[in-house]
């Protein structure tokens, strides 16, 4: 599961990939071990770094610096690895706390997958299903989760399956889906327009190509004719203008043609934030050793956002 996060590059400010600023700090929050550690210098953090063993606990399972070293290694040795910041510096140190906040979610996926006994991988005892398809995230869905949420869903099918499974029974109602349709009108709401084929004093205009026109394009004359008449009919010659009509487009969107698209978006819309929510509790239950602390904690030394 490491060697999947290769493609992940906190050194860019895209969303979605992997910022280890303050800006993403609103996921995935843990416990650091105490204030006082908060105003420890650089030199004291990379004390902690060559004498500790671990770098954070999530219930009983250990999270090892050996581990989140490798996950480092992995990353520095990906094609995106000469975009990550040095070893030695604020940013590099951020990255490692970055690195933390991967390997503690991946362990809270786990431990809640092996508790509900899902596996990626096929039951032989069962009769084989189809595959589910990858989970895909757009840049949308990747700012909603948090980079690292983000990072583990695209690389994980275990974590894949145990998103499944828990938001199964997330829904959305006939009120919410009309809520948004009747707050969004802008989205669904335009004018009529229709393809045609058009020639001007007789020479065809967009290489004699059908194109899209809307209504209100053209002086009032022409544009009376051209959306009153069926398809096929021929307008004109009128102002040396002529057309072949195409279909008309309605421009107003009903509620009952955008619903299905409606109601699909707020799904996963609503799935992402119950799963992301439930992660945050969770990961929020990690402690975090001196010098992994979260990259967005300000009381660490490496906090760079500053007001």
């Amino acid at each position: 599961m490491t060697a999947a996060y290769l493609h992940e590059t906190p050194a860019t400010a895209r969303t979605g990939e992997t910022p280890v600023t303050a800006a993403h700090a609103h996921h995935t929050h843990a416990t650091p071990v105490t204030g006082a550690h908060a105003h420890q210098t650089h030199a004291t953090t990379a004390h902690v770094h060559e004498t500790s063993p671990v770098a954070a606990w999530v219930g009983e399972t250990p999270v090892t610096v050996a581990r989140v070293e490798e996950r480092v290694r992995l990353l520095r040795a990906g094609p995106r690895g000469p975009l990550l910041p040095a070893d030695g510096t604020t940013e590099g140190r951020q990255l490692r706390r970055w690195a933390v906040q991967l390997l503690v979610t991946e362990q809270v996926v786990a431990d809640e997958a092996a508790r509900r006994g899902l596996s990626a991988a096929c039951d032989p005892s069962k009769p084989p299903e189809p595959p589910e398809p990858p989970l895909e995230l757009d840049a949308t869905a990747r700012l909603e989760l948090g980079s690292v949420l983000a990072a583990v869903l695209a690389a994980s099918p275990l974590a894949q399956a145990l998103y499944r499974e828990m938001t199964s029974g997330v829904t959305v109602g006939d009120r919410e889906v009309a809520a948004y349709y009747a707050a969004n009108q802008d989205r669904y709401r335009g004018r009529p327009a229709r393809m045609v084929t058009h020639h001007h004093d007789d020479r065809p205009v967009n290489g004699g190509r059908r194109y899209l026109v809307r209504q209100g394009e053209f002086a009032e004359a022409i544009d009376r004719a051209l959306f009153a008449a069926p398809e096929g009919a021929v307008v004109g010659p009128i102002e040396r203008h002529t057309f072949v009509t195409g279909p008309l487009q309605a421009g107003t969107v009903t509620l009952q043609r955008a619903a299905p698209r409606i109601r699909a978006d707020l799904l996963e819309a609503g799935r992402r934030r119950s799963f992301a929510l439930w992660v945050d509790a969770r990961c929020a239950r990690a402690v975090l050793l001196p010098g992994f602390e979260h990259p967005g904690d300000i009381r660490q030394p490496d906090h760079t956002h500053r007001h």
